[in-house]
């Protein structure tokens, strides 16, 4: 049930693209005629031009025969462009639709989801889609409708050496699913693993991570723990490619011996005088059309149990609540007084286990307070709860009399200004970083919140100025000028409430 409704859903991603699959499906159509056309004309030599002698038949078939790859080729490239251009725009718009979904996810959701696993959906397990179009979509349609149209013209011919063609199919289809079973666990298994690669790097090729490592002398440490870590996606992949081998394989004995077995059936026939030269010529042509596109049929099987894994790692984010979201009836919170209050406030980050408790109290504009306490006490979790990170369990949080819940997320993002122990700097210029606080600011109100910083000069000192690169999470700068282009990045913004 759950494989039908991911099916379903994947069909869903490619309707809004459903006139060039269209497309695709007529190219693929034509070029299967043509493909059976071929034989056709081959046994037509051998059945009407040799027996006849007629030079003007043969001319015209051998012409035909000439065309027939070209006009091939040119419909194949049509259909190339069009598999690429579908392909890359579903490609986009599930990037696009998991990233923006995953920037509406809470904090919460970042606070226990690994990093390079949140990557790895991104990149990997998105590119994977290509597959379904290149690959999947066109071997589906193709060798499906090969597979029937050449069965009819072959069943028209003899029935009785399509029938031998066929007797052992069903042992092999059923091989597919087995196999197939196993492929789609092993498909998952790879991405988890990859997904811990990725982590890992995410976490130890970065320079806080090098400086962690090498300041505890771990290195030893970390390349025993990546060396495990890969060993378990070799596996994995060694595993995943060699079940695929060895039906491959089964696959390639059978369409060897039945072409052997249709040589000799079909030969006592001609022997015999009930089958002509031409049509056992031709019968053969079509079964090499036959076999492969049944073959790639019954493997395709198990490449779809691949990519309905892969979609179920995609739609399984996409399925995420939502837990913080504007109400249908929320206001857009204007430039605000200031005023701040908390209003019997309970939270907890898991239920049992209470951060704050019937927390009250009221802040005037204009006012600079410092909230003190123990470690684990709750301090940034109230400054969490003000900019609606998380939502309160019980209570309220107000900004000038309204409840955070009932505004505009964006609005209320507007009005704080947050500058924290540890300044985030993005891997671009001075110039970009301090201008995050507003994207409408001109240079001279960039230089004018450095100067008020007491980073401008600093900056001019640097290579290239305000064009400078400040590198991977700002290591150009101190910890000190980090923070002073976080101080400049919110004078930018100007709000009204600073933590």
């Amino acid at each position: 049930m759950k494989r039908t409704k991911t099916f379903r859903r994947m069909l869903g991603i490619f309707r809004p693209h459903w006139q060039r699959c269209l497309l695709i499906l007529l190219a693929i159509i034509m070029m299967i005629v043509l493909g059976t056309i071929s034989p056709v004309l081959i046994g037509m030599i051998f059945d009407r031009v040799f027996p006849r002698k007629d030079l003007a038949l043969l001319t015209l078939l051998v012409l035909a025969l000439i065309a027939l790859p070209i006009v091939t080729g040119l419909i194949s490239i049509a259909r190339d462009y069009l598999d690429v251009s579908v392909g890359q725009e579903v490609m986009y718009d599930l990037r696009m639709r998991l990233y923006t979904h995953l920037q509406r996810l809470s904090l919460r959701f970042y606070t226990t989801e690994r990093t390079g696993e949140i990557l790895t959906r991104l990149s990997n397990d998105v590119n994977g889609v290509r597959d379904v179009v290149l690959q999947t979509f066109s071997k589906v349609v193709s060798n499906g409708i090969t597979v029937l149209s050449v069965l009819i013209i072959m069943l028209s011919l003899n029935p009785l050496l399509t029938l031998c063609c066929l007797a052992l199919a069903p042992l092999f289809l059923w091989l597919s699913q087995y196999v197939g079973k196993i492929y789609r666990t092993m498909s998952s298994q790879r991405q988890q693993a990859m997904a811990a690669v990725t982590t890992h790097l995410e976490q130890t090729l970065n320079v806080s991570g090098v400086l962690l490592i090498k300041s505890f002398g771990h290195q030893q440490t970390e390349i025993e723990r990546f060396t495990a870590i890969s060993k378990q996606l070799k596996t994995v992949e060694i595993r995943q490619t060699m079940i695929a081998r060895w039906f491959l394989l089964s696959l390639h004995i059978f369409f060897a011996a039945v072409p052997a077995l249709i040589y000799y059936i079909g030969g006592r026939q001609v022997i015999g005088g009930t089958l002509t030269p031409g049509v056992l010529v031709a019968f053969t042509a079509l079964q090499g059309n036959l076999f492969p596109a049944l073959r790639e049929l019954l493997n395709v099987h198990i490449e779809i149990q691949g990519v309905l894994a892969l979609f179920e790692r995609l739609f399984a984010y996409l399925d995420l609540p939502l837990e913080i979201t504007a109400r249908p009836y929320a206001k857009t919170l204007g430039k605000a007084e200031g005023s701040v209050s908390f209003r019997h406030v309970d939270f907890s980050y898991h239920p049992d286990s209470p951060t704050l408790t019937d927390v009250d109290f009221t802040l005037s504009p204009g006012q600079l307070v410092a909230l003190v306490g123990p470690s684990g006490a709750g301090k940034t979790t109230i400054t969490y709860l003000l900019q609606r990170l998380y939502d309160v369990t019980r209570g309220t949080v107000e900004i000038d009399g309204h409840d955070v819940r009932d505004v505009t997320p964006e609005s209320l993002a507007r009005q704080i200004g947050v500058v924290t122990q540890e300044a985030y700097l993005l891997h671009t210029t001075m110039r970009e970083n301090i201008a995050y606080g507003n994207r409408d600011a001109i240079d001279e109100e960039i230089v004018a919140v450095a100067r008020a910083a007491q980073i401008h000069e600093r900056i001019l000192e640097l290579p290239d100025g305000y064009d400078t690169l400040v590198g991977p999470r700002g290591y150009l700068l101190s910890g000190g000028e980090k923070q002073r282009i976080a101080i400049a990045r919110v004078l930018l913004k100007n709000p009204r409430i600073w933590r």
